[in-house]
């Protein structure tokens, strides 16, 4: 006896039989017990999902005679249960066996133009032959010639009462509209993984129990290789299985079917995966190597550490989601393991990293150098911080600088040390013999007493002029210099400072980084001429960027009830950096800041840095 392949002996006879196409054969079928069936019906979908034998079994359940004999009330055998054919009578074999007069399938690939249509439309006139519908299938109907869709309109849009059309397609959109909108729609979905593995056990149980059939054991894991490679066909993968059975193995597990349909060994890919996670860059470059000499392509090798990676961040995201995962029990166990190494970013990360060198790889006369550049990449990867880390980190740090959000942090100096000589350095004043400005002895006002410029005399320079005051700077809207301070008096109260801890607080609301550099700054005091703050040159160069300034003026001003400019002085003393928690976070508060204020930040932080060598 001929060999008969899988697909054929296999293929779905009733509705029942469908595999993952419930929400088809549900509707339909209750349609056929009401009465209610359309003239025409549009099934679209990728290929091997069922759109063809859900036709064909419409047909027979539209043509079934004892289910005809039934609804008229003879007393012939009796009916199928439910909307299925029986597939015994005359009518349902003809259909079976594609010798049917009622029944049409035309491939719309190769019958595509207009003469085909008219012929078609000449045809489907005449009442059935010996059923009680005539039933027109047309394959892949997107491939029709416009001309052919305007001849076919108007029959669809008026058939005859005995007449129904079945559309299949693989790609609906390239229909015209004035034919999609005629028809009942049905979207064919893609089979899960699970679904098409228990489809492939099913098969090779029957084949077991047919006396004719061949003789074989089919393994979870190879139906599960094979389910993979079909990608939601069933189709596919039923011809598959008929694929490696025609090898003659008699048991069908992993390693054949690899074999068979030159799938790569997963093992690869886990060596590969935990050499990545491990960051052991020569584990991962040896057993890169290790897949490429058991004879896998490059190419391949990308596409399945990309699949594997896809798999590990399955599982991290949810670990009961092994539906979308195309692996056997035993798999899915250490995929789990594995992943726990890796956060969900982490793995996307990973997994862009492999996806990208895909491209180049196609165009490369040498690929397997891309890949181990980018699985160098993915072995030497450090551990991302998200963005909220960022800032919870800068949280603490301001709590332990200052106490809490919004305060300034405590000053060194005693309270009758004077603020000037602790926290500032002496500023000049322009004259050659400027010397350090002596600490006064109020504990709330500090000064910086002018310096006398030389008399004229025999050897001596000649006085330098004195700089304008910070009344004639604030007069002119300017902000004045630290030379132009020099000179005033210092104010630092309880009122100044809760004056500026309101100003701090209200930039912290409304940016925080901005608000963290002018918390570890430290506030002098208040002079006629503003307020007064000792920074280093990268706090300086924060605090006088044009957005930042602004911003600082305007809490500044709804703080103290007026338009005070903010100074910033040398610093003098010990450093910013000699707090504990600066040293270890300056780096970290370098990056968030890079990251927040993008290139507006980046001018001040080179200038610094030059400031600085």
């Amino acid at each position: 006896m001929a060999h008969r392949p899988l697909t054929l002996k296999y293929r779905p006879q009733v509705f029942a039989d469908m595999v993952g196409q419930e929400h088809v054969t549900r509707v339909l079928s209750r349609a056929i017990e009401s009465g209610r069936v359309a003239h025409a019906y549009l099934f679209a979908g990728a290929r091997g999902v069922g759109k063809t034998t859900t036709a064909r079994i419409l047909a027979k359940a539209l043509n079934c005679e004892r289910r005809g004999a039934a609804a008229a009330g003879g007393k012939g055998a009796a009916s199928p249960p439910g909307a299925d054919p029986c597939n015994a009578c005359t009518s349902c074999v003809e259909i079976t066996t594609g010798v049917s007069l009622d029944v049409s399938e035309i491939d719309g690939a190769s019958n595509r133009g207009i003469a085909d249509v008219q012929a078609l439309r000449e045809k489907v006139r005449f009442t059935p032959t010996g059923g009680r519908r005539r039933v027109v299938i047309i394959d892949e109907v997107h491939q029709l010639s416009n001309d052919a869709f305007a001849a076919l309109l108007k029959t669809l849009e008026e058939p005859p009462p005995h007449l129904v059309f079945i559309f299949a397609t693989t790609d609906p959109q390239k229909l015209p509209e004035t034919i999609r909108s005629r028809c009942q729609r049905f979207d064919f979905a893609r089979v899960p993984p699970r679904q098409v593995t228990a489809r492939l056990m099913d098969v090779a149980r029957r084949e077991q129990a047919d006396p004719e059939g061949s003789r074989f054991t089919l393994t979870e894991g190879a139906a599960f290789l094979i389910a993979h490679k079909s990608e939601g066909s069933i189709r596919d993968a039923v011809s598959a299985l008929d694929q490696v059975v025609s090898s003659g193995e008699t048991t069908i597990d992993e390693e054949l079917v690899r074999r068979i349909l030159g799938i790569a060994d997963r093992e690869v890919f886990f060596a590969l995966a935990d050499a990545i996670v491990r960051r052991d860059a020569k584990a991962a470059l040896h057993a890169l190597h290790q897949g490429f000499a058991k004879g896998l392509d490059a190419r391949d090798l990308a596409e399945g550490l990309a699949e594997h990676l896809r798999h590990l961040l399955i599982l991290r995201v949810d670990p009961e989601g092994a539906d979308l995962v195309a692996a056997s029990a035993e798999d899915l166990k250490r995929l789990r393991a594995q992943g726990e190494g890796w956060s969900e970013g982490d793995l996307l990360r990973l997994l862009r990293i492999v996806t990208d060198v895909l491209t180049p790889m196609r165009d490369s006369p040498q690929p397997l150098i891309h890949l181990e550049a980018a699985v160098m990449q993915m072995a030497t990867l450090e551990a991302g911080e998200t963005l909220s880390e960022i800032l919870e980190r800068l949280q603490e740090l301001e709590q332990r600088l200052g106490g809490e959000p919004g305060a300034s942090p405590p000053r060194r100096s005693t309270p009758g040390s004077g603020a000037r000589s602790s926290w500032a350095a002496p500023v000049s004043t322009g004259s050659a013999s400027a010397t350090a400005v002596p600490p006064q002895p109020s504990p709330r006002e500090a000064t910086v007493a002018p310096q006398p410029a030389p008399r004229e005399g025999a050897g001596s320079q000649p006085a330098m002029r004195k700089p304008e005051s910070a009344e004639v700077h604030r007069a002119a809207g300017a902000v004045p210099s630290a030379t132009a301070v020099a000179d005033e008096p210092l104010e630092l109260d309880e009122r100044v400072e809760q004056c500026w801890r309101q100003a701090i607080a209200g930039t912290n609301a409304r940016k925080r980084l901005l608000g963290a550099f002018v918390e570890e700054s430290r506030f002098l005091g208040r002079t006629p001429a503003g307020l007064v703050l000792a920074t280093d040159d990268l706090h300086r160069a924060v605090i006088e960027e044009k957005e930042n300034r602004a911003l600082l003026a305007d809490e500044v001003r709804r703080a103290f009830g007026e338009a005070l400019p903010v100074v910033c002085v040398p610093l003098a003393g010990p450093p910013l950096a000699e707090k504990p928690s600066i040293e270890s976070t300056r780096e970290m508060v370098q990056r968030a800041v890079a990251w927040f204020e993008g290139e507006s930040i980046a001018p001040a932080q080179r200038g610094a840095e030059r400031n600085r060598g």
